[in-house]
């Protein structure tokens, strides 16, 4: 059996893409997020998530939604800015 962790990481990294196409598409998202406003968030979701979920397949919609395909980019950009705050 090959378990779950394959998943797990490919979840990471497509979470962390459209985190960050989120971000720039609505620019304050930590802000919003921290004053516990997740309509941003959800409009976003809404439009270039959901809308496309039945219609594509995850490397599509991952492209679709962040305007490129799914990479490790974003994900070591949010591992690499977590470790720099702890670390310094």
């Amino acid at each position: 059996a090959f378990g779950y962790f394959p998943t797990y990481t490919l979840g990471n990294l497509a979470a962390s893409q459209l985190f960050e196409a989120a971000a720039a598409a609505l620019g304050d998202l930590d802000d919003q997020l921290a004053a516990g406003d997740l309509e941003g968030l959800l409009g976003w979701l809404r439009t270039n998530v959901h809308r496309h979920a039945s219609t594509l397949d995850a490397p599509a919609l991952i492209e679709q939604a962040t305007g490129a395909p799914l990479t490790a980019d974003a994900f070591m950009r949010h591992i690499r800015a977590d470790v720099a705050e702890v670390y310094g």
